[in-house]
């Protein structure tokens, strides 16, 4: 590492840091949560797919390459793919409901389908699975000082984090729309156009690659034939789970434009699950006997970034983390601002109340997150887990929008359920707990709606809305 490379990373993110906060002066709690719903498409465009490209992207999958081979990365840009494709569709509904409920998050639906109590459940573990995916950005981030053991890179590192966590507390989502044009710009060119050339070169052609073992090519060699299905089934629900793309969606500036953006940014997305994954057989091919298989990522832009480039190279992946890092932080602290603070502490709060408390909020959930970090180093575990956590309320958002017997008891009593069991069977096979933790969850609402009557506090007139062409 040269002191160019390290002047280019500290030039990055002192104007990162300036960009974030001039972006967030002047600001309200509506631009905080959702950029006052007047984000357009080239801004949500760049902010999906800045979001979407994490540390899962790039570590977790490059590093799951390398050990079994295209498994993982290739059922991740398959779920990617579907979920934008029926994201795009679904996208104008939504965009609708949240303007005509000034909904923020996922727990606001639960809220005007099924219940309060929904609400505040449905937060609770929102908060849990976003600063578990919040702690895998940032596991990612100190691996850097793995490959770099330098105390230049260790500084840098915990400049990254300290002024991520501060930035997004001070300028909420607003600031994330406007840096992740930055990350976007950044991470094609240096990905894309330099690091991608020069490994193919490096190793001859990607038909040199076909010497690897066969089993390297096998689409079921990380969970089998179950997570590569649950995976696809999961992209075709993430719509309905993943709250970071409901706030971009809310944030747009109309159905339309959320769809547009969707639709693209589902190509640019996979290109970079393909990227990650040319990257960890490239690394098995080059280096056959790495000792520290999970910063493969980092030994491939090591070794085939010249200087300045590499510095440039760094500065891309930390585009890719704080980027990430900001939604999942966001997605956290809206659900606490507004499901819990506004809900339940203090349901009159002004619009200055509402903005000290998310930035209060905000804060917490990073400091949280960290904490998790230290704790806690398996980033391929963090990354999968997190996400597939989502899955144990997809019963009750899918049949909320689209089962008009869903009841406010079934919803409860899938969530309950749904963790319970996800948690004995994380101890049991953390790499497949997802499934019986899902099936549960959709068994026990589907028992639970048909032996439960409806709630006073259910609308059942959302059904309709979101089946047809009515209004809510």
């Amino acid at each position: 590492m040269t002191a160019l490379d390290m002047g280019i990373i500290a030039v990055y993110l002192l104007a990162l840091m300036g960009w974030a906060v001039y972006s967030g002066l002047h600001e309200t709690a509506d631009d905080y949560l959702v950029f006052s719903r007047r984000a357009p498409f080239w801004l949500v465009l760049f902010s999906i797919v800045a979001t979407w490209v994490g540390t899962g992207t790039t570590l977790a999958v490059s590093a799951s390459t390398y050990k079994q081979g295209i498994s993982l990365g290739l059922t991740a840009a398959c779920s990617v793919l579907v979920g934008a494709f029926v994201g795009a569709w679904f996208a104008p509904k939504l965009q609708q409901f949240g303007d005509r409920f000034n909904a923020h998050t996922i727990g606001d639906l639960f809220d005007k389908r099924y219940s309060r109590v929904n609400q505040g459940l449905v937060s609770v573990v929102i908060v849990f699975i976003y600063v578990t995916l919040t702690a895998a950005q940032f596991v990612g981030l100190m691996s850097l000082v793995r490959v770099w053991p330098m105390a230049g890179m260790e500084f840098f590192v915990w400049i990254a984090v300290a002024s991520t966590i501060l930035y997004t507390a001070f300028s909420g989502i607003k600031s994330d729309f406007y840096t992740d044009v930055i990350h976007f710009v950044l991470i094609i060119l240096i990905f894309a156009f330099v690091l991608t050339p020069s490994v193919l070169s490096a190793i001859g052609g990607i038909q040199t690659l076909a010497v690897l073992p066969e089993s390297y090519f096998d689409p079921f060699a990380y969970g089998g034939v179950s997570f590569f299905v649950i995976g696809i089934i999961f992209g075709a629900g993430s719509t309905f789970v993943s709250m970071e793309l409901w706030q971009r969606i809310y944030a747009s500036s109309s159905g339309t434009t959320a769809r547009r953006a969707l639709f693209l940014s589902m190509c640019v997305t996979a290109l970079f699950y393909g990227m990650s994954t040319l990257f960890g057989l490239s690394a098995r091919f080059l280096y056959p006997n790495l000792s520290d298989k999970d910063v493969v990522f980092f030994v491939v832009m090591n070794e085939h970034l010249p200087s300045g480039w590499r510095g440039l190279g760094l500065a891309a992946f930390m585009a890719v983390v704080i980027s990430t890092l900001n939604s999942t932080i966001m997605v956290a602290s809206a659900s606490v601002t507004k499901d819990i603070y506004k809900g339940f502490i203090r349901k009159q709060a002004t619009g200055s109340e509402l903005l000290l408390a998310g930035r209060i909020a905000t804060l917490l959930c990073g400091m949280a997150g960290l904490g998790i970090a230290l704790w806690i180093h398996d980033i391929v575990a963090l990354s999968v887990n997190g996400t597939l956590m989502l899955l144990i309320l997809l019963p009750a958002i899918g049949g909320g929008f689209f089962w008009r017997r869903a009841t406010s008891f079934g919803s409860l009593l899938s969530i309950i359920i749904g963790i319970i069991v996800l948690s004995v069977f994380m101890w049991i096979d953390a790499a497949t707990a997802f499934l019986p933790g899902f099936m549960a969850s959709l068994i026990s609402f589907v028992l639970g709606s048909y032996l439960s009557q409806h709630a006073p506090s259910e609308n059942l007139s959302l059904v309709r809305f979101w089946s047809c062409h009515g209004k809510p």
